[in-house]
């Protein structure tokens, strides 16, 4: 019987490493506008991504994530990209921005009272 070969161990390794490395998940919430969402408690030895955070629909106010500490009062860390439709320049499109928030933390998600709804996507992992 013969051994396996040197590549396909090696590329075996590979692969279980990144199964390993790429296990978090993302989650993804809608919120309608003028609501919020209460993300789950960041612990002391945990951290949370926001990778996306966006809202549909032009308006005076913008979707805000929010971030207590034990330390201090509220703090807003980001706030929503406008995704509208109805606006086709070329100028029109918005970066959409990331954040990582350390714990102990207690973050909520508002979104903009004129806005038709909100769209974030996160994932809370330990350090």
């Amino acid at each position: 019987m013969k051994s396996p070969s040197p590549r396909f161990v090696a590329a075996l390794f590979c692969f279980a490493f990144a199964a390993i490395v790429f296990a978090g998940d993302f989650k993804s919430a809608i919120i309608s506008g003028g609501g919020s969402l209460s993300l789950p408690h960041v612990a002391n030895d945990q951290f949370l991504v926001i990778r996306n955070f966006t809202q549909n629909g032009a308006g005076t106010s913008r979707g805000v994530v929010t971030v207590t500490t034990h330390t201090g009062g509220p703090t807003n860390v980001l706030t929503a990209a406008i995704l509208d439709p109805a606006d086709t320049s070329a100028g029109s499109l918005e970066v959409i921005n990331d954040v990582v928030i350390a714990g102990p933390a207690d973050v909520t998600v508002m979104c903009g009272t004129a806005a038709t709804d909100c769209f974030i996507t996160y994932r809370k992992d330990s350090q």
